[in-house]
């Protein structure tokens, strides 16, 4: 091969290589943004073959989800439950209605790649302490109809019309939100906007969504994962509820300086409780210090 040729076959091939490249963040992205992606499925069960996790280890113990497909599993009465966002997306969700009519009601609002489910073991002491639960899936999530994710943006919609059928069901009086990572982003979101949110509890939720370790793991800028994700911290300031701010330091996704940066932008009252475990596995590694921290909070925020 000739001088000239041989120039000419390293530069194609550089040109491959830089498309490839290129094309590599523009892929990572779309897989991350749309959880019910076939690949997901792949990805999930070669994780679970070779007892991997996207999770971090962290620290404590790690979630142990109840053997019940649904709330009737612990015993409770509950209804399936459709609820239809502003832009007609479909949600799937479950409705665990307290004994008493004038009861206060808790949204639970789960993280990225999970669904209602993660939250069931949570359902039985916040209905046993008098709490009407709605708990769905987000969109792109679970048995909702499928659009990417937005880390907060979008599924404000989704909590919104959480608030609607609870308003429409004449629940909507007193109600507090609690969410995981994006399920708590998702309600700060909502909350400078809608003022039914009467109190917030955030668990694991990142002060800025570009300083996130989960997007860099990905060694990829975190705006080419999920655009115009806007900043929690930025947003706390506009917020006029009580807030309780949980997370953990062996959170190797989100480290807990998110944590306090939240809460020194939030308005009181406020509330902080930093532990020792992983990301969004406080209710796990310490469930009865979760339980009654959360249940304290949740009788102040919303009085009888």
């Amino acid at each position: 091969m000739s001088h000239a040729r041989a120039r000419y076959a390293v530069f194609l091939l550089l040109c491959v290589l830089f498309l490839l490249v290129a094309a590599v963040p523009i892929a990572a992205s779309d897989l991350f943004r749309q959880p019910y992606a076939p690949a997901w499925t792949t990805i999930n069960r070669t994780l679970a073959r070779f007892d991997l996790s996207y999770n971090p280890p962290g620290g404590g113990a790690p979630p142990k989800w109840p053997n019940w497909r649904d709330p009737s599993g612990g015993n409770m009465y509950y209804r399936d439950v459709t609820l239809t966002t502003a832009d007609g997306l479909n949600l799937a969700a479950w409705y665990v209605p307290a004994l008493e009519p004038d009861a206060p009601s808790i949204i639970l609002t789960h993280g990225l790649l999970a669904s209602k489910w993660a939250f069931l073991k949570l359902v039985p002491w916040l209905h046993e302490a008098g709490y009407n639960v709605l708990l769905f899936d987000f969109r792109g999530h679970g048995g909702s109809d499928k659009r990417p994710t937005t880390i907060g943006p979008e599924e404000v919609l989704d909590v919104q019309a959480a608030l609607d059928w609870l308003e429409a069901k004449g629940v909507g009086d007193r109600v507090a939100g609690l969410g995981t990572s994006l399920g708590a982003a998702a309600l700060v979101n909502t909350a400078v906007q809608d003022d039914r949110l009467d109190a917030l509890i955030l668990d694991s939720l990142f002060a800025d969504w570009g300083d996130t370790d989960f997007a860099k793991g990905y060694r990829l800028p975190p705006d080419w994962l999920v655009p115009g994700v806007p900043s929690p911290e930025d947003l706390m300031p506009r917020i006029h509820v009580p807030v309780f701010i949980i997370h953990g330091t062996a959170d190797i996704l989100t480290h807990d300086d998110h944590a306090y940066r939240l809460y020194n932008a939030a308005n009181e009252p406020k509330q902080i409780w930093i532990n020792d475990s992983g990301h969004a596995w406080s209710a796990w590694t310490y469930p009865e210090l979760y339980q009654e921290k959360v249940l304290a909070f949740l009788k102040s925020a919303l009085p009888d």
